[in-house]
């Protein structure tokens, strides 16, 4: 029906019209964003997860293609602009199929045929890699970092992410990474090459107190979870104080409370407080840090809770809750914590020598201005997480459009050896991939249809390894030569998520409101209850 067609038409548009704003952002020479939110922030990035998480989309149908690069973002960490990319060039495809009157189930099914054999070229086409070619990785990272911000320092971060992703890793039987064990720190001020890889901890505002040492070696760290401070009364009341021997009882009875407390710390051996972040009341009071410092222990206060657990991994400490539960066993180890100096002359809290057992590290992320830092952590994370794809996939393919043109290529030959309605289904869908190479070639200010055109023919004479190598403007023979490589899962699941995504969209033929005054509310009794005495 007219309306059923509407809807699709709706759906197509809204969905294509989120891919469009996010297209030109696409590969090294793509353009960069500056999203102002509500209160006035800006940020400047061109990673296509960041930019539609900002978007303020109504449509349902186009708030589909923000769910997809998210989950692109999670599963590959890469690719997140390309998923979207394909997957507004398939609904495009889909809706020339639907003017010639194929139904829309069977373009659905004939995406899902097309899909499977394209994951299979891909399969052929993919070269294994092993964990222990660090170089192989390092040029994944750096093609991932190319289209970033701080794509000039894509070397030095490609070193921090495989080096981080490999110490918290067996490679030899690692199947996944969890990317909870790598934290990352930032630090405004110095440079980005400033950033550097610790295999410990990092402070960047917690200090340790100004009056104790500045320096432990041998560290024993206790991580306390109670305050080290007067106790206060379970309810809220005043105490009202008449004369000065009832102050100086009051002033007695803190510091005798405390001195134990101090007593029983030093006596478990602990030579290094991090104390949890209270919001009840004081972590530690000024007398208690006055009694440490004398006994030489390290404060650090006002430790996050979220960060608790990661403390306790590196260091393998125990959270105490209670003084009474304060115990040697409990008590984590470290070779040196102390305070150093950075190049901009600030500093920061460093525990390093950890076990090695631990299987943590920390990254201190540097940056001349918050909106660097900003898209530094975030391509950091992007990153990290191009390592952890060869680590769940380990696959390399050429970058450069070069696996999306072999694909288009080997699928129009199948397609014709198809019958029926599916033979145009599967052309449609191969000649939707083409439009990443397009994009590349379009955003770089080459010229797209002779570039495409190129391509085809380099591939249909067997090149498989034929892309566009954007930074010099050309068409290249090989891209493994020249270092354009991405790991075989980022193409692999944007081509799965995109077709997913469309054959979804392509199902819904109607959008139906629901209206929430209509409902009836159960009916609220109010009950009277009289109290009798009785003497």
């Amino acid at each position: 029906s007219d309306k059923k067609r509407d809807i699709r038409t709706t759906n197509i548009s809204a969905a294509r019209a989120v891919a469009d704003v996010i297209r030109t952002s696409l590969g090294p020479r793509g353009m960069d964003k500056m999203i102002q939110d509500s209160k006035g922030e800006v940020l400047i990035t061109n990673d296509g997860a960041t930019i539609l998480k900002q978007m303020s989309v109504m449509h349902p149908t186009a708030k589909m293609l923000v769910e997809i690069s998210k989950a692109q973002d999670i599963e590959a960490g890469d690719g997140t602009t390309s998923v979207v990319v394909i997957a507004g060039a398939l609904l495009e495809a889909c809706e020339t199929l639907l003017e010639k009157g194929i139904h829309p189930t069977t373009i659905s099914e004939g995406f899902e045929l097309a899909l499977s054999k394209s994951l299979e070229i891909l399969k052929s086409i993919s070269r294994p890699v092993e964990l222990s070619d660090r170089e192989s990785l390092m040029q994944c990272v750096a093609t991932a970092l190319s289209s970033k911000v701080v794509s000039s320092n894509s070397a030095h971060f490609s070193k921090i992410a495989v080096d981080a992703v490999l110490r918290i890793i067996d490679p030899k039987t690692a199947t996944n990474v969890d990317l909870n064990d790598v934290r990352i720190v930032k630090k405004l001020g110095g440079t980005i090459d400033d950033t550097e890889l610790v295999e410990g901890l990092v402070f960047a505002s917690n200090k340790a107190f100004s009056g104790g040492p500045q320096k432990v070696q041998n560290a024993k760290i206790a991580l306390i979870q109670f305050s080290i401070s007067a106790p206060k009364t379970d309810i809220q009341n005043n105490i009202v104080v008449k004369d000065y021997t009832q102050m100086d009882r009051i002033l007695k009875e803190e510091r005798k409370y405390i001195a134990e407390i101090v007593k029983k710390i030093t006596a478990s051996g602990a030579n290094v407080l991090l104390i949890q972040k209270s919001i009840l009341r004081e972590g530690i009071n000024e007398l208690a840090q006055h009694f440490l410092s004398k006994k030489g222990v390290m404060i650090v206060k006002d430790i996050e809770r979220e960060d608790i657990e990661f403390i306790s991994k590196t260091v393998n400490a125990i959270p105490i809750a209670h003084i009474d539960q304060l115990t040697p066993e409990k008590l984590g180890t470290a070779e040196l914590a102390q305070e150093v100096f950075l190049s901009d002359e600030s500093k920061v809290l460093k525990i390093t020598g950890v076990p090695k057992t631990a299987n943590t590290v920390t990254i201190l992320c540097r940056g001349s201005n918050q909106l660097v830092i900003d898209e530094a952590d975030r391509s950091l994370h992007d990153a990290l997480c191009v390592v952890r794809s060869l680590v769940k996939n380990r696959g390399l393919v050429p970058g450069g459009g070069a696996p999306e043109i072999e694909i288009c290529q080997r699928l129009a030959e199948w397609a014709d050896t198809l019958t029926g309605v599916n033979q145009m289904i599967v052309r449609a869908y191969a000649e939707a991939l083409e439009v990443i190479p397009y994009t590349l070639s379009e955003n770089a200010g080459l010229n797209p249809v002779n570039i495409v055109t190129e391509l085809r023919n380099r591939h249909a004479k067997g090149g498989k390894e034929v892309g566009i190598n954007v930074k010099r403007g050309n068409i290249s023979e090989s891209m493994f030569n020249d270092n354009v490589i991405q790991p075989a899962l980022v193409t692999q699941s944007a081509l799965s998520l995109s077709t997913e995504c469309v054959r979804m969209i392509m199902k819904i033929d109607d959008i139906v409101p629901v209206s929430y005054t209509h409902l009836t509310l159960p009916t609220i009794y109010s009950v009277e209850i009289s109290v009798v005495a009785v003497s």
